[in-house]
């Protein structure tokens, strides 16, 4: 099979129990005999491996294998670019995360990733084409909660105060969105596990989108406001947990009174 150069060393994978280090020998033995499709499969699995290892030099093995792989069909291409695209995000999250740890200044490794060419395809099966129309009436009623509550917001210049608790476990990055899609946001706080974070909203807003970014897919917790504060206390605030976010556009969550604390 031929191959592109590669400028760094493949790592070693013995047959061993399942790990990361032996889905790359497999992916390694895919290669060999000219399977991308089970190279791509493979290499996935050793990528979502030493992500949750922390392991940076191993997704730097998971890369030059990528380029390995022979395109030579729809599936195999746009498979090996979307692992290429995950594997450039998850480099850039954890020299974000080390950048952090050693308090030095993030440099990032791909500033270019988000450019057109860099972006995720997807070969659409018929399960594929019923999933995305769900998410599109997903998405297409956030839309619209989001027009109405424009039209019936009034302007009293009362808020109400949604206080997002981080029940996760690991470390996100919550933005409120000011639109569908979050292209801006009004909000961005990191939290750690167990910290919480406060955002004043309008009462009169349906639905209101926070977007939750972390290592592997985002999520999204679109909360419902308005029915949320129709009989809330003076002086409460409305509370919704990280965990209670699903893969984006979301399913809307009912966010709950509590008493006002300081955070």
């Amino acid at each position: 099979m031929c191959a592109g150069i590669v400028t760094k060393g493949i790592r070693f994978a013995p047959n061993v129990a399942a790990s990361p280090d032996r889905d790359l020998g497999e992916a390694r033995a895919a290669l060999d005999r000219g399977d991308g499709r089970a190279a791509v499969t493979s290499l996935d699995r050793a990528r979502r491996g030493y992500l949750k290892q922390r392991d940076a030099e191993g997704l730097e093995h998971v890369l030059d294998m990528a380029a390995l792989i022979d395109a030579a069909d729809d599936d195999s291409r746009i498979g090996r670019q979307n692992l290429v695209y995950a594997v450039k995000q998850n480099l850039r999250q954890e020299s974000r995360r080390a950048a952090r740890e050693r308090r030095e200044p993030w440099r990032d490794p791909y500033p270019d990733l988000q450019a057109p060419e860099e972006h995720t395809h997807v070969a659409l099966t018929p399960a594929g084409k019923v999933a995305i129309a769900i998410g599109v009436l997903a998405a297409l009623a956030i839309v619209v909660g989001l027009v109405l509550a424009a039209a019936l917001g009034s302007d009293t210049g009362t808020t109400v105060t949604i206080r997002l608790e981080n029940d996760t476990g690991q470390t996100i990055d919550v933005r409120g969105c000011d639109d569908p899609g979050c292209a801006t946001s009004f909000m961005h706080r990191e939290l750690a596990p167990g910290l919480s974070a406060e955002a004043d909203v309008d009462p009169a807003t349906l639905v209101q989108l926070f977007k939750l970014e972390r290592a592997g897919a985002d999520a999204c917790l679109p909360l419902r406001v308005h029915d949320a504060s129709v009989s809330l206390a003076t002086g409460a605030v409305l509370t919704a947990r990280l965990s209670q976010a699903t893969p984006c556009p979301g399913t809307t969550v009912l966010p709950r009174p509590a008493a006002a604390t300081p955070i």
